[in-house]
């Protein structure tokens, strides 16, 4: 038999709280994002579209994203992310009522960077189309580009 001591009861330990690490609050966080973007020149800005590819069913699909880009003066450039494979596919962008820089399809494979100099202000629907598939957004060129 075990022997216990008459009157002591059993010590419970509690665990150990540890302290969160302080988080900036969302305003500090929107200072630092607005700043950096302000150094930015006007010249040198740099606007981005991602083109993902997928599958669903078995079928390729395409999206586009941002759907509206509304671009500042420097450049644009379009990136492929093929997510269904890791071979590089063809990606084809026309202009159905003509484009920013004409009538001429952009085709290239992995990204395609293209001047905004010589763009003609407005907005325009392009299409990307990429393994037979086709989507439509838009890119607009605001006056003063």
């Amino acid at each position: 038999m075990s022997k216990k001591k008459p009157g002591k009861k059993p010590v419970k330990k509690k665990a150990a709280t540890k302290k969160a690490p302080a988080k900036k609050a969302a305003s500090a966080r929107r200072a630092v994002r607005v700043a950096s973007t302000a150094q930015v020149a006007g010249g040198k800005r740099n606007n981005t579209a991602t083109i993902f590819l997928y599958k669903v069913d078995g079928n390729y699909r395409v999206r586009t994203s941002p759907q509206l880009i509304s671009a500042a003066p420097g450049y644009i450039e379009w990136t492929v992310v093929n997510l269904a494979s890791d071979e590089q596919v063809d990606v084809d962008i026309t202009w159905p009522e003509g484009g920013p820089w004409g009538a001429d399809p952009i085709k290239f494979k992995g990204n395609k960077r293209k001047s905004l100099s010589d763009a003609k202000p407005g907005r325009y629907k392009y299409n990307v189309t990429a393994n037979g598939f086709t989507e439509d957004p838009e890119i607009e060129f605001p006056e003063g580009n």
